[in-house]
């Protein structure tokens, strides 16, 4: 069952198949999202992202033209908003290479493709309620990568106030306008 956390979000679906976008755009709709689009390859999704904001991004691994992960880098170095909206990378092949250059352009959440409009709606909703704090630096612009397992860190935190440290609060507040 889904919760309605989804109805102020405008999702780009960037897929490779694009009946598959389709269907799962129709899906989406159905939770009542602000707006969903679905782009064919990356010249039309820099085209709509001039267009139209989008607070949700679900990329697929073989996105024509660029790929995901160039893609993904791309976004992330862009200068509005949407540089540090959540980001769906889908992999076919959930390989350590494959996961890792998903994780190092960016993405917020990596999901094993194909999936259903079910799964995705999980997966956005997930991301949403998990957000973690942004790094934007020379090296890295994404979420913090670290994952923790274990309750709160209660080390010395050596990215919080440092210069490309975002809070998820602050993503929040530029993401919403």
């Amino acid at each position: 069952m889904h919760t309605g956390l989804l109805q102020s979000f405008s999702v780009m679906l960037a897929l490779a198949n694009v009946q598959t976008a389709e269907v799962l755009k129709s899906a989406l709709m159905q939770q009542r999202m602000r707006l969903v689009s679905s782009a064919v390859n990356n010249r039309d999704a820099v085209s709509q992202m001039q267009d139209n904001h989008y607070n949700l991004i679900v990329i697929e691994e073989d996105f024509p033209e660029l790929g995901a992960a160039d893609f993904c880098r791309f976004l992330r170095l862009t200068n509005t908003s949407m540089a540090v909206a959540p980001v769906i990378y889908g992999i076919k092949n959930a390989e350590k290479k494959n996961v890792l250059a998903a994780r190092d352009a960016g993405a917020s959440k990596i999901v094993r493709t194909p999936f259903s409009a079910s799964s995705l709606i999980d997966t956005l909703e997930a991301t949403v309620r998990e957000a973690r704090p942004f790094i934007q630096t020379s090296s890295f612009n994404g979420p913090d990568r670290r994952i923790a397992h274990s309750g709160p860190y209660s080390g010395i935190e050596r990215r919080k106030g440092q210069h490309g440290w975002m809070s998820v609060e602050e993503q929040k507040r530029i993401l919403e306008g």
